[in-house]
């Protein structure tokens, strides 16, 4: 298979491979391939590449993200077999290339310069024909010569001409990819009306007719421009922190040697081990341990907050920061590929892979939209033809004011616009979705269930009360090394000298245990342990309780005091505001619990719920017809969470449970949560606006241009606008002002 690139220096910047399978991702059997899309720009194209990639026996699942111009394949067999995929989208008409940012962003450049270059010989072209124009008719109403008339009319055909094939490249060269691979596209209708509106005028002048448009073809070429380039530089705008997260990955990075050279390799070379040097200035290539060095790290993008975090050695760094004010050296703790930033990444493409309701239903119509469209215009032509006097060059005008009038921009943008822009607001604030739908399903909740511990607590808490017995401290503590669990890193704090124990068992929502001579030693809830709960004493902080039991020993008790997280009880109040009642389920015993629903404001609540009795809750409230939001951040929140309508976890959270989760949140910042659901409902309700206002643009104007009531100049300016519109419109999609505190 040969690859064609585009001609821009961005596609001849990618142009170095001759196939892509080396850049195909495995998993197992399954393969995945990034490719950059050159000349897809509407609904239609989406729908052509995605159909003739799923008609591919291999093909699992293939989505074009139009703002960012990439197009994800997955597909089961052979990594070669991505060869013949990049060949199907060739084959459509389309230039491709391995997906790269820095080639995205060049390509940007490219395309701007030239949308820029061609709008303003359109723009020159326009308005000198239409002063030839003006003298046209004033001439008509003063009797100028026939002859006069004539010439300027010629004047306007050699400004017309070479300017409609020069600045309408971008629209012919479109169209004539699109119809040699047998297809149509947006541009299709353009060009055709392009032409046949310089070809009628060109007729009607050598014939000396009256009816001459080369000043509605240098204006409509002049307003098609002007809405393309325009919409390129919203949609730019648009999706630019999607486009920041990609650009973060690191290039190069500088390792420094056991014998204190310095030697700069790729990112992708780095292992686990390797010293880096960080410059000040320089973003950090892959997760570490901070060796030598103190500085300011801007980790904004990384973990979403807004100011930077001072570290010295022993400090954990993680790849996409920026060291602020002096160079680090760090051992790489991970590669590039298993970074903190690579998950984000991948968190971001899976989500694109994804479509919710909202955006098939989007696609579907506009597939459907063209052919039908297409067959009124014929309608129009064979009507106004056949059953008029106005003659074949009024009939192709009225024609192809339908083809532009009904040009389906509007409905493409009308979901997906607002879906970049909100997730790219949501992305500056450190919120990450893992599912494309997850906007969509945030925005219809009527509940949400909390956890308690790391949710609405700040997830550090402290022993308040230890046992009177130095090695029952000693054993918890090596139990407590195995877990990430709040409370367990609460008892390692106490003994940080411990040793972890051998054949150490974690049991999400009870707690730990390991083998030991004559039975084994368990350390977590009291039901777990064998024991039976106590009330706390008087004076005694009145958090939870951890139990530790080991053969011919007592049990020993730990008290544990975790404190609400300063923002819970606002942020229970905001959704409360909202009709949005709020319910606490904890696996803590029912004292602790009932004091901290108290402290936020919750009076739903329910205790000593195991990871399954949680998952039931939820369920028996789905039977109820609630849309349950689903907050935690545990081990064993992880079902919950993937049993939820809609869920959320935190960055700083439990693997599992960040895998079950629809969002992402930044650690430690539970107020992110209301901010990513009014986010969403701003979204949805931007969504029904937009396929409101696409659905009344085409039900009032199309009959218009049916009834020959509007120009192809007039249709030009209603089809830009209605994609103007809808695209402006889903830049209110943002974070509101004074919700990214």
């Amino acid at each position: 298979m040969s690859l064609a690139y585009a001609p821009g220096a961005a596609f001849e910047a990618a142009a170095g491979p001759r196939s892509v399978h080396g850049f195909v991702e495995s998993e197992g059997m399954t393969r995945r391939l990034h490719l950059l899309v050159d000349g897809a720009h509407c609904a239609a194209c989406i729908g052509t590449i995605e159909s003739r990639l799923r008609a591919d026996p291999c093909v699992t699942g293939a989505r074009l993200n139009l703002a960012l111009r990439r197009l994800s394949v997955e597909w089961q067999g052979d990594a070669r077999h991505a060869d013949v995929l990049a060949g199907a989208v060739e084959a459509l008409g389309y230039r491709v290339a391995p997906f790269d940012p820095t080639h995205l962003a060049r390509l940007d450049a490219d395309t701007g310069r030239e949308w820029l270059r061609a709008l303003a010989i359109a723009a020159f072209a326009s308005s000198n024909v239409m002063m030839l124009s003006l003298a046209v008719w004033a001439g008509q109403a003063q009797d100028m010569a026939p002859g006069t008339q004539a010439l300027f009319q010629w004047l306007a055909a050699l400004v017309t001409v070479p300017a409609v094939a020069v600045a309408g490249r971008p629209f012919f060269r479109s169209a004539l990819r699109a119809l040699r691979a047998g297809h149509g596209n947006i541009d299709v209708p353009i060009a055709l009306s392009l032409l046949l509106t310089v070809l009628i005028s060109l007729i009607e002048l050598a014939r000396q007719g009256r009816d001459v448009y080369f000043d509605s073809a240098t204006a409509l070429l002049f307003v098609l421009l002007l809405g393309r380039t325009l919409d390129f530089h919203v949609r730019a705008r648009s999706r630019g922190a999607v486009e920041r997260l990609l650009m973060l990955k690191a290039e190069g990075a500088a390792v420094c040697g056991d014998d204190g050279t310095v030697e700069v390799l790729p990112a992708s070379a780095i292992r686990p081990g390797m010293v880096v040097l960080v410059r000040a200035g320089e973003r950090l290539p892959v997760d570490g341990t901070v060796l030598e060095g103190d500085t300011d790290l801007d980790v904004g993008i990384v973990t979403g907050e807004s100011q930077p975090r001072p570290v010295a050695p022993g400090a954990l760094v993680l790849a996409g920061s920026v060291a602020l004010t002096a160079p680090l050296r760090i051992r790489a703790s991970a590669a590039v590929a298993d970074s903190h930033l690579a998950d984000i990444v991948r968190l971001v493409e899976r989500a694109e892979r994804t479509r919710g309701p909202a955006v098939a239903l989007a696609d579907r119509v506009a597939r459907i939209w063209t052919p039908v469209i297409h067959g009124v215009a014929l309608a129009t032509l064979a009507v106004w033809w056949l059953f008029t006097d106005a003659g074949v060059p009024a009939a192709l005008l009225h024609a192809v004011s339908v083809l532009i009038i009904a040009c389906p921009c509007a409905i493409g943008l009308a979901v997906p616009a607002v879906q970049v822009v909100a997730t790219g607001a949501l992305l500056k604030r450190g919120i990450l979705l893992r599912a494309g739908d997850a906007l969509e399903r945030l925005a219809r909740i009527d509940q949400v269930a909390f956890d308690k511990t790391g949710t609405l607590t700040s997830g550090a808490p402290g022993v308040t009360s230890w046992p009177d017995d130095a090695e029952a401290i000693r054993l918890a503590a090596g139990l407590a090394t195995a877990s990430r669990h709040p409370v367990a890193r609460a008892l390692h704090a106490g003994h940080p000298l411990a040793r972890p124990l051998a054949g150490v068992e974690e049991i999400p929502g009870e707690g730990l245990r390991a083998p030991c001579a004559g039975g084994e030693i368990r350390l977590g809830r009291a039901a777990f342990c064998g024991v039976v709960p106590m009330d706390a004493a008087p004076g005694e902080t009145a958090g939870g309780e951890v139990w530790l039991t080991r053969p011919l020993h007592a049990p020993a008790r730990f008290l544990i005091e975790d404190t609400p997280r300063p923002e819970a009880a606002r942020v229970v109040a905001a959704f409360a505001a909202a009709g949005v009642p709020a319910t606490l389920l904890s696996g803590d015993r029912p004292g602790a619990v009932a004091r901290l629903a108290g402290a936020v404001g919750i009076g739903d609540w329910q205790a000593d719920l195991r990871p399954g009795d949680k998952l039931a809750r939820l369920e028996a409230l789905r039977a109820q017809g609630r849309r349950v939001l689903m907050a935690g951040d545990g081990l064993n929140d992880a079902p919950a969470l993937a049993g939820a309508f809609v869920s959320a976890s935190f960055a700083h959270g439990a693997p599992a449970s960040q895998s079950a989760a629809d969002l992402v949140l930044p650690a430690d910042d539970l107020a992110a949560l209301p901010v990513a659901w009014r986010v969403a409902r701003r979204a949805r309700r931007l969504i029904v606006q937009n396929l409101i206002l696409a659905a009344l643009y085409n039900m009032a104007l199309i009959p218009v241009a049916v009834l020959g009531l509007v120009t192809p100049l007039g249709a030009a300016i209603a089809m830009a606008a209605s994609s103007l519109t809808v695209t402006l419109n889903a830049l209110r999609a943002g974070a509101p002002a004074g919700e990214r505190s």
